[in-house]
This record gives C-alpha cells, sequence and structure tokens, in this order.
C-alpha cells in the first residue's frame, strides 16, 4: 500500500516502522500504563500534523525551513518520528510554534488519567497532534474541545484534523484563557503552551473531582502540575519535572512570568559574553550538586523570590539556559545567573549577593527536591496565612501556594 507524503510517494510499510520506533523508544521514557494509550500514538501518524520543519541557521542567525523531503525521505521521516519537539511554523514577528515531544503527551496524559468517554477541554491546539492522539483514547463517547488563538495556525490545525476524519473533535479559534463555557463541564483540561496562570474560566469550567494538567511558569521556570479541583474555588496537586513549552498568548499571559531569549534581551548576551565575571568558588558549589537538587533549587528560587529571571541563548533549546536574579534598581542594576555549573554574575553587586542568600536559605531548609512539592490553587481570594516551606505567588486569575513534604 502506498501513502503521499507531500507528494512524495512511498509504501506505508516505511511510515509504520518509524511510527513504531517512535513509541517503543517513549515506552523506554515512560512506560504505557495501558494499551489505550499505547495504541493511541500508533494510530496517529505525526507527519500528517507538520508540513514544515524549522531549524537554526547559524549563518543567518534566524530560524527557516529545512528541506529535508527533497534531499532524503528516509531523514525527514527520522526527524519527524523522533522523540523531540519539533519548530512547525514562524509567523511574520519570528514567533515560533512546535509540535510538543511525544512522550511528554504521553506523561500528562497519564497524569489526567484520561479514559474512553472524557470530554476534554485542550488549550492550545497547535498542530492538531495532541488534540488527535486525545481523540483517539476517548474514543466515540467522548469528546475533545480545543482552543487555539492564532488564527494562521487554526486555518493549519483545521485543515490537519479534518484529514483524520475523527467526529468527536470541536475546535475554536478563540483566547484559550477563557476556555470554551458552552460545553463545560469537563473531565478534564490539559494546556498544551505555558501558562503563568490557572484561570478562573478553567477552575469553573471542570467539573468537581476533574483534573486539568499544564506546565506553570513562574518567572520564567516552568514545571508540570496536576490538580484536582477540590472546590469550586480550590483545586490541589502536585509538582512534577521541568519541562519547556511555548507560552500561552491572550489576556491571561504575563509576560513577567515568561523566560527571555536572545533575541529579546540583545543587551544581556553581549554583556554576558564579555564583560561579566566567574565567581569560581560559588561555580565549585554548584558543580558538586546532584542535577535534581539543582533544578529543584532553581524552582525553589523562582517561587520565592519577584527578581528570579530565566534567560535562554535562544528560543528552540534548552542548552545553555541561565536562572538567577536579575535586578533593576536605583542607577545601576546587576545579575546574577547560574548557567549549568558556571556563577556569572555583572552590575549591581547585590544581585550576586542576594542569589547565594537564597541559595544559604534553600540549604537551611534541608534543599528539598521540586518531585516532593505540592501545589494549591485559589480563585477570588487576595491573600493566604503561610505556614513553613510555604510560598504564595500571586497571578491575575489565581493565588498558587507551593510546598514542600
Amino acid at each position: 500500500m502506498w501513502v503521499s507524503i507531500q507528494g512524495v510517494k512511498m509504501e506505508k510499510n516505511i511510515v509504520s516502522h518509524y511510527l513504531k520506533k517512535l513509541v517503543s523508544d517513549m515506552e523506554k521514557r515512560i512506560p504505557f500504563e495501558n494499551e489505550i494509550y499505547k495504541e493511541a500514538f500508533l494510530n496517529t501518524e505525526r507527519h500528517k500534523f507538520i508540513k514544515e520543519i524549522y531549524g537554526y541557521n547559524e549563518h543567518l542567525l534566524d530560524f527557516k525551513i529545512i528541506d529535508n523531503m527533497s534531499k532524503d525521505i528516509n531523514e525527514y521521516l527520522k526527524q519527524i518520528y523522533s522523540d523531540a519537539a519539533i519548530l512547525y511554523y514562524k509567523d511574520s514577528d519570528g514567533v515560533l510554534s512546535s509540535v510538543s515531544t511525544p512522550s511528554v503527551i504521553s506523561a500528562m496524559v497519564h497524569l489526567s488519567k484520561m479514559k474512553r468517554g472524557d470530554r476534554v477541554l485542550e488549550i492550545g491546539a497547535g498542530s492538531g497532534y495532541s488534540t488527535a492522539i486525545f481523540s483517539n483514547i476517548v474514543g466515540h463517547n467522548g469528546f475533545i474541545f480545543a482552543t487555539e488563538i492564532s488564527k494562521d495556525i487554526f486555518k493549519i490545525t483545521k485543515k490537519n484534523l479534518e484529514q483524520i476524519k475523527e467526529k468527536n473533535i470541536h475546535i475554536e479559534n478563540s483566547d484559550g484563557g477563557f476556555g470554551i463555557k458552552d460545553f463545560a463541564p469537563y473531565d478534564i483540561i490539559i494546556v498544551s503552551c505555558t501558562t503563568a496562570d490557572i484561570t478562573n474560566a478553567w477552575m469553573n469550567q471542570l467539573k468537581m473531582g476533574g483534573i486539568l494538567v499544564a506546565p506553570l511558569v513562574t518567572r520564567g521556570y516552568q514545571v508540570i502540575v496536576a490538580l484536582e479541583k477540590m472546590d469550586s474555588d480550590m483545586m490541589s496537586g502536585k509538582v512534577y519535572w521541568p519541562v519547556r513549552f511555548f507560552p500561552l498568548s491572550g489576556k491571561f499571559s504575563i509576560i513577567s512570568h515568561y523566560s527571555f531569549s536572545s533575541r529579546e534581551l540583545k543587551s544581556i548576551k553581549k554583556i554576558i559574553e564579555f564583560s561579566s565575571n566567574v565567581d569560581e568558588e560559588f561555580s565549585e558549589e554548584i558543580r558538586s550538586l546532584p542535577s535534581d537538587i539543582l533544578k529543584s533549587f532553581l524552582f525553589f528560587l523562582s517561587i520565592k523570590n519577584n527578581n528570579a529571571i530565566c534567560y535562554y541563548p535562544r528560543e528552540d533549546i534548552d542548552e545553555g539556559m541561565g536562572y538567577g536574579i536579575f535586578l533593576r534598581t536605583g542607577k545601576m542594576s546587576g545579575f546574577s545567573l547560574l548557567f549549568g555549573n558556571k556563577s556569572v554574575y555583572w552590575g549591581n553587586q547585590e544581585s550576586h549577593n542576594m542569589l547565594k542568600s537564597e541559595f544559604n536559605i534553600y540549604k537551611s531548609i534541608g534543599m528539598p527536591n521540586l518531585y516532593s512539592s505540592n501545589i494549591k490553587v485559589f480563585s477570588h481570594r487576595d491573600d493566604y496565612p503561610l505556614g513553613d516551606k510555604e510560598f504564595l505567588v500571586k497571578r491575575k486569575d489565581s493565588l498558587t501556594l507551593f510546598s514542600f513534604d
């Protein structure tokens, strides 16, 4: 049997080979808890949702289309069916969109406990790949409702979903922060882009006992959270692992909570490269930390300090991330960032002193692991009494209370 990929005919079993290999690779990372999840990925051909692949051109210092199709169909399919996020769209302003890493989608599905017959709201459908997977899981007795705010991406998504001919999908071109009120309540809400808030609309549209899974960002640091609705204005759950998604757009976008790249902070890139100082002693202490403890300290910093900032040399990769303190006080600004195992600072010395002070506080409370942290989300509250090892973050629509076991 033959299939056509962007006008190129090839045997269907070649696509099947790469699809099975992808699912096998995913299973090595996160074993499937049931066959329904596994079958959903095996039944969803990823190439149908990715018409173009963007890559970074070092010479042009910009993202351009990689034309693998005309060079080698096998190489093209290897990329499409890799367990990695893929850049598939760039708008006229240079803003990128990606198809999420399959194993991350799988992990979010597991956390949501999605099952046959569920009514699921997806925020940020993107290419429609994850939407199609959810559609496979809930089956004909379930339904997927999805939002996509970008008009251009919405057109792509709608076309992609039409070709798979599933009748249990409804997608709207709308601001996902408002959810879709007309079809509520939902058993599950999955946010497929990083969000700086848990909106009142999501709280209201999720049924009691329902589960919301989202990449939640706090001052640039993103973690997956899974929340169960416990009351009309409260959700409770766990923090899981650090991730990186592109941010939610619209009314509930909170720029101060998002990360920055060299495209937005060109001056910082030059300062880091040519004018910054290295604290060798502190760098040595950071190097001695296990990877999960370093990640946990960065998470601790994100929920505790209003001056925390996240910086990426490039928008498409995690490598080279810098996280720390950025002070804009008086006449002299300054920053202190941890780049992997190196401590770099510049300008106002207070920024570096603050970062080291926060690290000492983190040590004094026993260096808690982010994987042992809990989260509660409240709407319609202005404050909350804090206990030991509890940290409150105020957002537009919600209060998030983090605590460590």
